[in-house]
């Protein structure tokens, strides 16, 4: 199993951040790999998303854990994706907040099981390379939109405003 996982802190309200990171068509916009999200059925725990990458690939994500303003995850049916079920056994996301010192922490954590047994080390390597940089830019759009929700909000128009970077933790 390998475990990607990043965090950045907003100085925001949690709800305004709870509000970007559940808006799953907002996910489709900023995520670089991803041209579309789509609500297919349901809400919550249960809800089923349809996703298509840059590349015209599509497959759907089920909800296997909501916790309002704290928590959800998702789980990709590899056995219905092409592209998923040439690399992994099982892909999973997690997207949580928690509160700190500085503002709301936005973790963000990917869990997969790759193919091919020992080779599959090649590809948690290769996405080990490419998900830092993807997560960056999540973080960095969804940002913006926090900021266009809080425009109004004082505490966002002074210098009391920041973010901190979190750092890529790797686990196999």
């Amino acid at each position: 199993m390998t475990t990607i996982s990043m965090h950045r802190t907003v100085d925001a309200p949690r709800a305004v951040v709870w509000d970007v990171i559940t808006d799953h068509e907002l996910y489709g916009d900023v995520a670089p790999n991803l041209s579309s999200v789509a609500v297919v059925e349901g809400e919550g725990e249960g809800l089923i998303r349809r996703c298509v990458d840059t590349d015209g690939n599509e497959w759907t994500e089920s909800c296997t854990h909501w916790e309002e303003g704290q928590s959800f995850a998702v789980s990709v049916h590899v056995e219905n994706s092409v592209f998923h079920r040439r690399f992994f056994t099982r892909m999973d996301g997690e997207w949580r907040l928690s509160e700190h010192d500085d503002g709301v922490r936005m973790t963000i954590t990917f869990d997969f099981d790759p193919r091919y047994g020992p080779l599959g080390v090649f590809i948690s390597k290769y996405f080990e390379y490419k998900a830092p940089s993807l997560i960056e830019s999540i973080f960095d759009d969804w940002e913006d939109e926090i900021r266009s929700r809080t425009s109004d909000d004082p505490r966002t128009d002074t210098d009391e405003s920041h973010t901190t970077r979190g750092i890529n933790a790797l686990y196999r």
